[in-house]
């Protein structure tokens, strides 16, 4: 009598290394059903526990992709296979009444076949645990994906500590080795995240960003770019800052594409950012009417120093302030018009000794400047400091501590009493 476990299924067989591995599919409910995580490979229960927590930490999103997802996509499992090895049984290829085969190269023999599995075999995730908890646990709430295929790639699991330890190097090996997305990549290519797919509508459509902007893979502006206003990474930072939604469900959210009327709504916000930042930064105006070739932000961020709006950490704290002052009850562009007063040379105070290193000629980076630079232009506008914690004597230390000077020696400019 057939065993239930059992699995025949077409495969390609090759070899890497001293490794023979046969290449498959299996649907979604024989995934769910028979392959494990890879516990297995540990005898330490503590190690165990560990594989565990890091799967449950993630399988939840990739249950989501699924349920969510029409054009969901998988790539392939590797699975190891504990207690037997798989029956292989090879198939020709003959002549075809309807066409003339071509000549095979002698490599390609043997290559195709059926894969046979009795079921007495322990089959585990060498790579892909977290897809194959997220399938567990979404065939449990729609039992109309256990149809769909994935592909698997099968590899023998020998036993005894030798086997184990060649295991384990084979799934530390693929993780090490396996390059997580980029933040550019996703700018790029992601048509789920609505951050992304503004980005890339940007920089096609709005005349401030049109080849005027770096789409190098960090968020710092090359020294010898003298064309781009900013970075795609930054621009993409940006709309985080200015519409991220409060709460846990922000980067769900990101993983769904909205409808097209949402999108579209999403664009028209953005847009109207930069073009409210455009009418109240005569700089920004000037590289919004330039062509590409007059490299117009060569005027704005150089070796002496330039505008703030031109160095990637000063784009990203004026977006914070104007997220926080939008929070507080303020207009975007009542906002912005109020951060306009502000002179956004960093040779002047209070970005020099700050935020600009007058002697090296360089930004000053770390979290602690940038964080009292946000609060003093918080403060400046009319900004109520409870609401970020703070107060005008504990943030005239910090700042008078971060440029070398004593409380009494500086004063926190205040153009604006109150917001609304």
């Amino acid at each position: 009598m057939k065993d239930s476990k059992e699995l025949i299924v077409p495969a390609l067989r090759a070899h890497m290394g001293d490794w023979i591995y046969y290449i498959t599919f299996l649907r979604m409910d024989q995934i769910a059903d028979q392959i494990h995580i890879a516990q297995e490979i540990h005898t330490s229960n503590v190690l165990k526990d560990m594989i565990q927590r890091q799967i449950t930490n993630r399988a939840g999103q990739i249950s989501e992709y699924l349920l969510k997802q029409p054009q969901r996509f998988f790539n392939t499992l590797i699975v190891g296979v504990y207690g037997g090895s798989p029956d292989w049984y090879e198939l020709a290829i003959g002549p075809n009444p309807h066409f003339e085969a071509p000549a095979l190269a002698p490599e390609l023999d043997g290559v195709l076949g059926v894969l046979r599995l009795d079921g007495t075999q322990t089959f585990f995730a060498i790579d892909g645990q977290h897809r194959v908890q997220g399938i567990k646990q979404a065939l449990e709430q729609h039992e109309n994906l256990k149809t769909e295929e994935v592909g698997v790639i099968f590899v023998a699991h020998q036993t005894g500590p030798e086997g184990m330890e060649r295991t384990r190097r084979l799934f530390t090996t693929l993780n090490r080795y396996a390059k997580p997305v980029s933040k550019s990549e996703i700018i790029a290519l992601d048509e789920d995240d609505i951050l992304a797919i503004t980005t890339r509508e940007l920089v096609e459509k709005h005349p401030l960003f049109q080849e005027k902007i770096s789409l190098a893979k960090t968020k710092a502006v090359a020294v010898k770019d003298n064309r781009s206003f900013t970075t795609i990474i930054t621009l993409y930072d940006v709309l985080e800052i200015l519409f991220r939604k409060k709460g846990r469900g922000w980067s769900e959210f990101k993983r769904h594409r909205p409808a097209d009327d949402d999108i579209s709504n999403f664009y028209v916000k953005s847009a109207q950012f930069w073009d409210t930042m455009v009418e109240y930064f005569p700089p920004l105006a000037e590289v919004l009417k330039s062509q590409p070739d007059e490299n117009v932000a060569r005027r704005y961020r150089d070796r002496e120093g330039g505008h703030l709006l031109f160095r990637p950490v000063g784009l990203l704290i004026i977006a914070s302030v104007v997220r926080q002052a939008k929070d507080s009850g303020l207009t975007e562009r009542e906002t912005i018009k109020r951060i306009s007063e502000i002179s956004m040379e960093l040779t002047d105070e209070p970005w020099v000794g700050l935020l600009w290193d007058k002697t090296n000629r360089r930004m000053i980076s770390g979290p602690a400047p940038q964080k009292v630079a946000k609060e003093l232009l918080f403060y400046n506008i009319g900004g109520d400091m409870d609401q970020i914690n703070t107060n005008k004597e504990e943030l005239q230390r910090e700042y008078a501590g971060l440029i070398n000077r004593t409380p009494s020696e500086v004063t926190l400019a205040r153009r604006y009493s109150s917001l609304p």
